[in-house]
């Protein structure tokens, strides 16, 4: 018998609301009216394109309608006679693992057992000798599954998708992120182009299917996902809100450093506010060296292990997790510098800055980032990018995508606005005074000369996270010419001489009064020996000597008798590196005259077979006047190691004559050189018998 009522009803509304208040107390406003409707839409199985803003509460429309059908499972005489399932079941297809793994823990805060299907999870089972497909099948241990496109191939899910149980009470497909079908399904994943298929041939056709995105562009974007997932005819509904972000100050810089540099001074105004953040990189290379950066601009200790983070796709998925939620229980864990993989649906509520380092591939992939940050609408966040100047020449050449973000001269959220037609475009179109917009974005700040101020949450008491400051300059030693610096052997040979030295001091200083009890390596420390050898080429002068001897005890007694060892040592070394150039270059002289030596003798013999072949040929044309030609000699084989040049060699003795040219045929001789030599007898008449 079919239900009474449908979900889309004043009776389906108000079981909704009922519900939700009792299971989520937490929200005490309730769903918003947007997320009441669509909910009750996949509840009555319609297809459903949904965009809206980073944080407006899309992973509602996965987790609430299982929450309602297994309370209405659970307590059937409470509620009114409405479709509904035992045990309800859905699948969420998520780009990466890390979203996957964040759905899974948001899921399980609101009590909805989940499982995210990867590599990982799969193995484990194998392990343990459990049968994944048959438990997700029965729907008695999961009720939400989070999959990637590319195991979505794989034989356990069609026998997922055939077994009854399971196709009695799936409820819907979600597809997260759905944007990243055009972004990463033409070539980077093509399975993304998959999902549509399995959803439509492996699923009841009442399945509600649904796809979520922020960043789905209106116009052929749209209708490209459309096609892909399927959705066709009057029965999808396309819901699109502003994506726009009214907590979040976008800012845009220009990089002062390159993004392949080593150093990122930018970076450090930004992160002294000791506000919680999220450094994009577009590498992992990149993310290494500006961790390096920020390790080397905090103090030694045990805190920098704590406050810095690397987040990408090469580490371990149960320590991408372990952050996630470090940003969140951790008060010292403050900055994290992560790829892509941080860039899409991640939630964690206590990022407040996103600091972009080169602007990204796509506006889409730019405002993903930038929704990382203020999920909390309460909250005031900066999104910051820092492009790099390059990029600008590049963009003013271009008319769309990027360029439009990076050539913008009026207002920053009014090009993203344009961008994404956010409604109502009386006012999303103004720049951000004449719209009054909460936090101005950079260039309407700097045209009004605003100045905003973005404080740090409070630390907890007995936490204190020290200030970044620009690391020193590289060691000025890695700056000196090569030929300043010694060699392995030099400096064995050298450091020697320096041990000798400390062990006279030693001997000399030992039976005073005042050195009875100093250890025997104060005498002449190994790190004086490693500073005086670093710069050893490098002191000219007594005063410069005394430099490095500003903390040696003994440094007033033997400062000079030290220099006077060290002038020798340059000496010794100044002396064998010029012997040894005399003999390299008497080597090199040596090699060369070798070479030589070999190629005229070579020189020579051909010359000879030239002679030899030019007489015979000689010879030849004067006995056979009509024979073939001789074929010219073979060219000189050319040894590997020999230097090759376009300068023709000298000659040690005039060469040799060559015959003259003979001077061109007429056509008449020419033709008489084609008949035969001999003349051929006439035959006068018949042959008499």
């Amino acid at each position: 018998m079919a239900p009474r009522y449908a979900w889309r009803s004043t009776t389906g509304d108000r079981t909704i609301t009922t519900i939700v208040k009792k299971l989520i107390p937490q929200w005490k406003n309730g769903l918003y009216p947007a997320q009441q409707d669509l909910i009750a839409r996949i509840l009555d199985r319609q297809a459903i394109l949904c965009c809206m803003a980073t944080g407006g509460g899309k992973s509602a429309l996965f987790s609430v309608p299982i929450l309602i059908l297994r309370e209405m499972a659970r307590n059937p005489h409470l509620y009114p006679d409405l479709p509904t399932c035992a045990l309800p079941q859905g699948i969420v297809i998520t780009p990466t693992k890390g979203l996957a793994a964040n759905i899974v823990l948001e899921l399980k805060k609101l009590g909805i057992p989940a499982l995210a299907y990867c590599h990982e999870t799969v193995t484990e089972a194998r392990m343990t000798g459990r049968n994944l497909a048959q438990e997700i099948g029965e729907c008695k241990t999961w009720n939400v599954v989070c999959v990637d496109p590319e195991h979505l191939r794989d034989k356990a899910w069609r026998v997922i998708t055939a077994h009854e149980v399971y196709r009695t009470n799936i409820v819907y497909g979600c597809t997260d992120e759905v944007h990243l079908i055009n972004e990463w399904g033409v070539d980077f994943r093509p399975l993304f182009k998959h999902i549509g298929p399995f959803f439509r041939g492996r699923l009841p056709s009442s399945t509600s299917i649904f796809a979520l995105s922020a960043t789905l562009q209106p116009g052929t974007a749209t209708k490209s996902v459309l096609s892909s997932l399927g959705m066709l005819g009057d029965n999808v509904h396309v819901f699109r809100s502003s994506n726009e972000r009214p907590n979040t100050q976008f800012i845009m810089e220009p990089l002062q450093h390159g993004v392949e540099g080593k150093i990122f001074p930018q970076l450090l105004d930004y992160l002294n506010s000791r506000r919680k953040a999220v450094v994009h990189c577009r590498t992992i290379d990149d993310v290494l060296r500006v961790f390096l950066y920020l390790w080397k601009s905090l103090p030694p200790g045990p805190h920098r292990l704590r406050r810095l983070k690397m987040y990408h796709s090469l580490r371990d998925a149960e320590e991408n997790e372990g952050i996630l939620r470090l940003l969140d229980e951790d008060a010292e864990c403050q900055v994290v510098i992560a790829t892509i993989a941080f860039a899409n649906g991640l939630n964690v509520k206590s990022l407040l800055d996103s600091i972009s380092v080169g602007f990204p591939d796509t506006v889409d992939q730019l405002w993903q980032e930038k929704g990382r940050v203020g999920r909390d609408i309460e909250t005031a966040a900066r999104g910051v990018v820092l492009f790099q100047p390059s990029a600008l020449a590049a963009a003013e050449k271009q008319i769309a995508g990027k360029a439009e973000i990076l050539t913008e001269k009026n207002c920053y959220i009014a090009a993203f606005n344009r961008i994404y037609k956010n409604p109502p475009i009386e006012t999303s179109y103004l720049d951000c005074i004449s719209a009054k917009r909460r936090f101005p974005c950079s260039l309407c700040a700097t045209r009004n000369n605003i100045t905003l101020v973005f404080p740090a949450p409070p630390l907890l008491p007995g936490i204190e996270l020290p200030l970044f400051a620009a690391p020193p300059a590289a060691d000025p030693l890695s700056t000196l010419d090569k030929k300043m610096r010694l060699t392995k052997k030099e400096r064995e040979q050298a450091e020697a001489a320096l041990l000798e030295f400390g062990r006279t001091v030693h001997r000399a200083e030992r039976k005073l009064p005042a050195n009875r009890n100093r250890p025997k390596s104060s005498y002449f420390p190994a790190s004086l020996v490693r500073a005086i050898l670093d710069r050893l080429l490098t002191l000219d002068s007594l005063a410069g000597l005394e430099k490095i001897l500003t903390a040696w005890v003994f440094a007033t007694a033997y400062c000079v008798r030290l220099y006077a060892v060290v002038r020798g040592l340059q000496a010794t070394i100044s002396s064998q590196r010029e012997k040894a150039r005399l003999e390299r270059n008497a080597k090199q002289r040596a090699t060369r005259q070798k070479k030589k030596a070999v190629y005229d003798s070579e020189l020579e013999e051909e010359e000879e077979r030239e002679e030899s072949v030019e007489e015979s040929s000689s010879e030849d044309e004067v006995d056979h006047p009509r024979s073939s030609p001789v074929p010219p000699p073979s060219k000189r084989t050319r040894r590997v190691l020999e230097e090759v040049t376009n300068e023709r060699p000298t000659r040690t003795h005039p060469p040799a004559k060559k015959a003259p040219r003979q001077p061109l045929q007429r056509a008449s001789e020419v033709s008489q050189s084609y008949r035969p030599a001999y003349k051929p007898s006439r035959r006068r008449g018949p042959a008499i018998e």
